[in-house]
């Protein structure tokens, strides 16, 4: 009697003959492997790329497996004594025990059996060739690093350069606190879209830490604030959020008349999370702003 995979089998098989009959192809992915361009990410075991090289998420160092297995676990996936990628985008997470690739089909076909659930199977010594299967249990998959994915995800990270507002306008007046601002989204949070990969959404956020404004006479200013900006009901205050000199900071601010380049640049803490782990990444900075400010000496005008 032919079970159920095996009419499957015979099913494909038949369609394949009518395929090649038609068309003289070899070979049939599926289809996000029939979609994508030959790289190391789709056929991570080609000889140029090397198995877990290229465009795949390699976790290196991963434990060696026995000559004919291989490894899910540890920090990194192995196979036949060789780093592979522990998930691939269009294949699904590693299954150490046979060397294979699952994803959950989606949809599921109309043919699954009661109780099964239909992935797609590619296997690393079957060229990633992406085949059907039925399983009642779900493989014993590796599932992807957070970690990796939070650090793709902070690589495509813009941050806007500063656009900044220092009060009195220039030229200011010796003597007279500087109040400095920045009037865009380059001291604002980020929540860049999250990341689902097999089951798993990480999702960061980039919170403002400190700006850090460079006087151009040899002094830093450190402002934990965007800063506000000056008027003339603030008098000659100094500000409490983002200036120079700043309210009960030792620094006395500009000490002679001239003409400066102010610099500023914006960082980021960067924390990513899942359902049920969290952790730091390190921090992004934005490109710096420069702009140019006089200080001009108070002018007495006797009458």
């Amino acid at each position: 009697m032919l079970t159920r995979r095996t009419r499957i089998r015979l099913a494909l098989a038949t369609l394949l003959a009518g395929v090649l009959a038609a068309t003289g192809v070899m070979t049939i992915r599926g289809p996000e492997v029939l979609a994508a361009p030959p790289t190391c990410e789709n056929t991570p075991d080609s000889t140029d790329c090397g198995l877990g090289d290229g465009n795949s998420t390699t976790q290196p160092g991963g434990p060696a497996g026995n000559p004919g297995g291989g490894g899910g676990g540890g920090g990194g996936c192995s196979w036949r004594d060789k780093p592979v990628a522990c998930y691939i985008e269009g294949a699904g997470s590693f299954n150490a025990n046979d060397g294979c690739y699952y994803r959950v089909a989606d949809p599921q076909s109309n043919a699954t059996p009661e109780g099964m659930t239909h992935y797609w199977k590619s296997c690393i010594d079957n060229n990633m060739l992406q085949d059907s299967e039925f399983l009642a249990d779900p493989p014993a998959l590796v599932p992807p690093d957070p970690v990796e994915i939070a650090n793709r995800i902070r690589a495509g990270l813009t941050i806007a350069p500063p656009a900044v507002k220092i009060s009195p306008a220039s030229p200011g007046v010796l003597g007279l606190p500087v109040w400095m601002q920045i009037t865009n989204d380059a001291f604002t949070a980020q929540t860049p879209p999250s990341v689902t990969e097999a089951g798993l959404t990480v999702t960061l956020v980039a919170t403002p830490s400190e700006a850090r404004w460079t006087m151009g006479d040899g002094s830093t200013v450190v402002c934990t604030h965007r800063g506000d900006a000056w008027t003339s009901g603030n008098g000659t205050a100094r500000s409490t959020t983002c200036g120079y000199p700043m309210a009960g900071a030792s620094l006395a601010g500009y000490q002679k008349a001239g003409d400066y380049q102010v610099t500023v640049q914006t960082f980021f803490d960067i924390r990513w999370s899942t359902s049920s782990d969290s952790g730091e990444l390190a921090d992004v900075a934005s490109p710096a702003t420069t702009v140019d400010y006089t200080v001009n000496e108070l002018q007495v005008v006797n009458r």
